[in-house]
This record gives C-alpha cells, sequence and structure tokens, in this order.
C-alpha cells in the first residue's frame, strides 16, 4: 500500500479547506483498492479506532493513516464502509429515514392463518 498517497489525501479531509472529505476518502479506497481491498483497509483502521490494534503487515501499513486522520475521520470512513447505500451490486431498496420498503417474506409471515 503506497502510504505517501493516502496519507496526502488525509491531509485533505483534515484539513476541510476543500469539498474533499471522509466519504470521498472511502470511495478512492475503493476504487483503487477494488472493494475488498478497502474493506480489509477499512478493517484495520477500525482496529486503531477500538484501540486494538493487530500486528499484521497490514496493520503497519495503515498505522500512519489512522494517526495521520485522527480517530474521528478514522471512525468516519470505517462507518462509509458499514453503510449498506455503498456496497457495490445489489442494494436494498431503502426509503428516505433508511428502513427497508418491505420486509422479507418469511414462511411464517406467507402463511395467513
Amino acid at each position: 500500500m503506497d502510504t505517501k498517497y493516502w496519507l496526502t489525501l488525509a491531509d485533505r479531509v483534515r484539513a476541510d479547506s476543500d469539498d474533499y472529505g471522509h466519504a470521498h476518502l472511502a470511495q478512492d479506497l475503493a476504487r483503487q483498492l477494488t472493494w475488498h481491498g478497502a474493506v480489509d483497509v477499512a478493517t484495520a483502521l477500525r482496529s486503531f479506532v477500538y484501540g486494538q490494534p493487530g500486528g499484521s503487515d497490514l496493520h503497519k501499513d495503515v498505522e500512519p493513516l489512522y494517526r495521520q486522520l485522527g480517530w474521528e475521520e478514522s471512525a468516519l470512513v470505517v462507518c462509509w464502509f458499514r453503510d449498506a447505500r455503498n456496497h457495490p451490486g445489489n442494494r436494498p431498496q431503502k426509503r428516505s429515514g433508511g428502513w427497508p420498503t418491505t420486509a422479507p417474506r418469511t414462511k411464517e409471515t406467507q402463511e395467513v392463518p
């Protein structure tokens, strides 16, 4: 992972001087590292957010990014990946409040007494 490039983007997030925020950084991670690679980075970031970093090479690579972003921005990047609306592929239909438009049908709800 080219940390210098990502640290430059983290500086832009922290500077808050342009329109580049945590969501943009997350989207760039997903575009350049593929979805699964970006989720791996987000998972490593999350371990720092929760104060339980691992000792893997990825954790060592991600630590400078975490330090540059800070706790709050790192947490926001991680949360971006947890939001189902940002997942590639089949996205569930959502209402503006975030609730599913219909509940999945189960065997119990299909049977009418």
